[in-house]
């Protein structure tokens, strides 16, 4: 198995946004190389085979369960080590082909995909690289070789946003082991995990340190308080948990300290690439599926004696499905192929809400598509004899992926709070106008049509605009929780950011892929980029409106006056 990994830094559209350059070497789109994507084709095969043996798919949808010796075949079978090296008995994959292989299974059956997601991406495994060498280290790698399953326990009841975990750790009197007490819900493998790390706060006479506590659910004070179901990915193992006194080895602690202040930014970078595996590898296969079942549905109607594809409006959303898919495939294989784990944040970080985002609206297009049928159960279609699209179930799950791993607005909000610190870095060192890593601009032209050059061009002022306003904020709120505290406007510029960076990231296949897999790659940039300028236009509006609606005014009487009359009356 290939355990190759990214060498050198590479590239970042943040290098674009901060410099206000789009360099020639930036534009060079990434190439999965052929013997990671032989690799990669083989799992994916292997994996369809092993879970079509163990999975009825529909029949998990309908009981909300998973078939009983299903997690001890899939702890068997190996896949629950995907991107562990061979050393603790992992497949030692790179990070793109762990995306593809979660994305076949969530295309089978979401739940069986996520689990992939959740050990891969977001527990032990995915913390054990940012681990110091030592005996942590050493004892979280023999917990894995033996097949334990993993998750994090994060959200708490008051919300996942808090700076500060509700759950305490506190360390003995003896220095042996840390308590811990509190709870955690939304926990994806809280019910079945063996090894779960905690996230939780120690407080000191010097201060509160974030811990992170790797627990042994076996332990005395570790309960499952509730196992927790929701409207998609049904038959997930997600609970709620209760940590009554459990005790844990103080050398299972990781703790932040003054002379580690990236503590925190280290672990979230752990699992970055995990958010995608959770979130955006589901919501592609979704995208992909709708895709197909949109082709089907056009193929076999006819209105008016016209077939259905002859339509102009009917043209125009099967483009549009096609185009964002394109784009989706794109953004992925920009954040994932060709970079190390500390590579590429921005992308990363916004390629959860371009993927989501995009896959909400291709589904809720195909369900209009469809009608009735698409908002009809697949237990309907099969009694009156329909064709069995499972279109109704693959709703559920995109709107679930929307608020998966932080619901999209704050993940907008957290890409905007780090570009700004950014620029108001750069304007406190006198280097905003120095730029960043990027050479000279280029233009690429030649590389592209007439409508995809004009785009390109677009994307390049859109950039310098971007840049400018942020300088400007960044210079006119000199304390940053001041511009901080405009939430509206930092999470517009997170959109426009992200936008800019996916016309980018599509342009640049289209120049490097202009026909791969038989795709018309130009044509699908032309349509993707249209419609992004639009979204982007629109959001530009938004960020520099010089008057609005008083909608704090409105909320705040709201909530002093209308909401008791409105509790009062029923």
């Amino acid at each position: 198995m290939s355990t190759a990994r990214a060498t050198t830094a590479a590239l970042s559209f943040v290098d674009a946004l901060f410099s206000g350059r789009l360099g020639r070497e930036l534009f060079r789109y990434p190439v999965q190389e052929e013997p990671d994507r032989a690799e990669g084709d083989a799992l994916v095969a292997g994996l369809g085979a092993f879970l079509h043996a163990r999975l009825d798919p529909d029949r998990v949808d309908l009981t909300g369960t998973l078939p009983e010796g299903f997690l001890e075949d899939l702890r068997a079978s190996g896949y629950l080590k995907l991107c562990l090296g061979p050393e603790v008995g992992g497949l030692g994959l790179s990070a793109f082909n762990a995306f593809r292989a979660i994305e076949h299974a969530a295309g089978f059956c979401m739940p069986a995909g996520q689990m992939l997601a959740i050990q891969a991406g977001v527990g032990a495994p995915a913390l054990l690289p940012a681990l110091p060498p030592g005996a942590l280290r050493e004892f979280v790698a023999e917990r894995l070789a033996d097949g334990a399953v993993s998750g994090f326990g994060l959200t708490e009841p008051t919300g996942q946003n808090n700076a500060w975990p509700g759950t305490t750790a506190t360390l003995s009197a003896d220095g042996s082991v840390y308590v811990l007490k509190g709870e955690k819900v939304f926990t994806g493998h809280g019910p079945v995990a063996d090894l779960l790390p905690v996230a939780a706060t120690e407080h000191t006479a010097d201060g509160r340190r974030l811990c992170i506590c790797f627990v042994d659910t076996s332990a005395a004070g570790f309960e499952v308080a509730s196992r927790i179901e929701f409207l998609g990915s049904r038959g997930l193992p997600n609970g709620a948990l209760r940590l009554d006194g459990v005790e844990v080895p103080a050398g299972h602690v990781v703790r932040s300290a003054p002379e580690d202040p990236r503590f925190p930014e280290r672990m979230a970078s752990a699992v970055l690439v995990g958010q995608l595996y959770f979130t955006a590898a589901p919501a592609l296969a979704i995208a992909k599926l709708c895709r197909r079942w949109s082709g089907e549905f056009v193929v076999r109607r006819r209105i008016n004696d016209r077939g259905l594809g002859e339509y102009d409006e009917i043209q125009r959303m099967l483009g549009a499905t096609l185009a964002e898919v394109y784009a989706m495939e794109s953004v992925v294989r920009w954040g994932l192929v060709g970079s190390g784990p500390d590579d590429r944040w921005f992308e990363r970080l916004t390629a959860k809400n371009l993927a989501v985002r995009t896959c909400w609206r291709i589904v809720d297009r195909t369900v209009s598509l469809y009608g009735a049928e698409g908002i009809e159960t697949l237990p309907s279609k099969r009694r009156r004899g329909a064709v069995p699209v499972p279109l109704e179930r693959r709703l559920r799950d995109a709107r679930g992926l929307r608020i998966a791993g932080n619901v999209d607005f704050q993940l907008d909000s957290q890409a905007a709070r780090r570009l700004l610190t950014g620029f108001a870095a750069m304007a406190e060192d006198g280097a905003a106008d120095l730029g960043g890593r990027l050479g000279a601009e280029h233009t690429a032209e030649d590389d592209l049509s007439e409508a995809n050059a004009a785009h390109l061009s677009a994307v390049r002022e859109e950039v310098l605009r971007f840049r400018r306003i942020c300088l400007d904020l960044t210079r006119r709120h000199p304390r940053q929780e001041d511009l901080f505290d405009q939430e509206h406007t930092v999470i517009l510029l997170g959109r426009v950011a992200a936008e800019l960076f996916a016309m980018y990231a599509v342009l640049a296949r289209a120049a490097a892929e202009p026909s791969a897999g038989g795709e018309d790659g130009p044509q699908l940039a032309d349509v993707y980029c249209t419609s992004a300028r639009h979204r982007l236009a629109d959001q530009w509006r938004r960020l520099t409106a010089v008057t609005e609606p008083d909608y704090a005014g409105i909320s705040r009487r709201w909530l002093a006056e209308g909401l008791p009359r409105l509790t009062a009356a029923g």
